[in-house]
């Protein structure tokens, strides 16, 4: 009849420890880490008016690593992201890095003050149109901004949507890669552009 006493502990006991395991928190799964890795194209350019800093804002939903996509098919008002997959860094910082390594002489010389080059960046994201067809898609806002007042001296809106060639996470990180490189290109244009337009006067407005 004492036995019955100790079982009964004995079960409690083994109850206890199993509510205990099942309350551990679980590991997080692994997930691949990507960034835009080298960027091939023509080499950094020198700009003919000196830019102090550049900056690029993203959006509030984009200051994070998560990668986002949208299935326009299905559900073209959600935005989601990849649970097995992450940026480096928010996208922000990875195309304010890429902006700075395609200028040559970012920094102003001795003695010039310089303008500021801020990029609000809008939208970064693989856009699903079917289950087997996606896309990169950039859109962002350059504002060339004068020297202690930040008056805006000139302003552009800037996309890119490049095919992905795969359906799938890794197609939508080739993409927006490329369709970096190609906001590089046209933002530096646009630049370049502003140096031979006399109506925006960049070289005495910036400090050069």
């Amino acid at each position: 009849m004492q036995l019955l006493p100790l079982i009964r502990l004995s079960l409690a006991a083994a109850a206890l420890l199993l509510a205990a395991c099942n309350s551990v928190p679980k590991a997080a799964p692994g997930y691949a880490v990507h960034d835009f890795g080298p960027l091939d194209g023509p080499p950094p350019r020198m700009l003919a008016f000196p830019i102090r800093s550049t900056e690029v804002v993203p959006a509030p939903w984009l200051a994070s690593t998560a990668m986002h996509y949208r299935l326009l098919y299905a559900q073209p008002t959600r935005r989601q992201v990849f649970v097995e997959n992450r940026w480096a860094a928010h996208p922000g910082q990875l195309l304010e890095l890429a902006l700075k390594r395609s200028m040559k002489g970012d920094l102003p010389p001795a003695g010039a003050t310089g303008c500021r080059l801020r990029v609000d960046l809008d939208e970064f994201a693989q856009v699903f149109e079917s289950e087997g067809v996606s896309r990169g898609v950039i859109e962002l806002r350059a504002a060339l901004l004068a020297p202690r007042s930040d008056q805006s001296i000139a302003a552009r809106s800037f996309s890119a949507s490049v095919p992905a060639p795969s359906a799938n996470a890794v197609g939508g990180v080739l993409a927006l890669r490329d369709g970096v490189a190609r906001v590089n290109h046209e933002l530096l244009d646009w630049l370049e552009s502003l140096d031979t337009d006399p109506a925006h006067r960049v070289r005495a407005r910036c400090g050069a």
